[in-house]
């Protein structure tokens, strides 16, 4: 279920990767596979941008995807991007409460 506009909790965010629908985006600046690990999910359903990078310029791998979902620690800068990426045209959601959310509920 979506929380605030545009988050999304973990388990709809699992159902939608695992479906292929979307793919998680780690913005928080370490590798992706702790956040694979910790979803206890494949690598290749994670990859790893820059929050500035995304804004300027918006990776191909990602066009193909409904919605990818933004982690970073806390779902605070996530939140941001979707909102920016909004702006231009682009949509996404921001995992509420980021990795920080994940690791609580384990």
């Amino acid at each position: 279920m979506e929380n605030q506009a545009g988050e999304i909790g973990v388990e709809q965010a699992l159902a939608l990767v695992n479906s292929g629908k979307s793919i998680f985006v780690w913005i928080g600046g370490w590798s992706t596979m702790p956040l694979a690990d910790l979803l206890e999910i494949d690598g290749n359903k994670v990859i790893e941008a820059n929050p500035f990078d995304l804004i300027e310029n918006y990776p191909e791998e990602l066009k193909g995807y409904d919605k990818p979902i933004f982690v970073c620690h806390h779902g605070v800068a996530s939140y941001e991007i979707i909102n920016e990426l909004k702006e231009k045209g682009i949509e996404g959601y921001s995992l509420a409460g980021g990795i920080e959310e994940i690791k609580r509920r384990r």
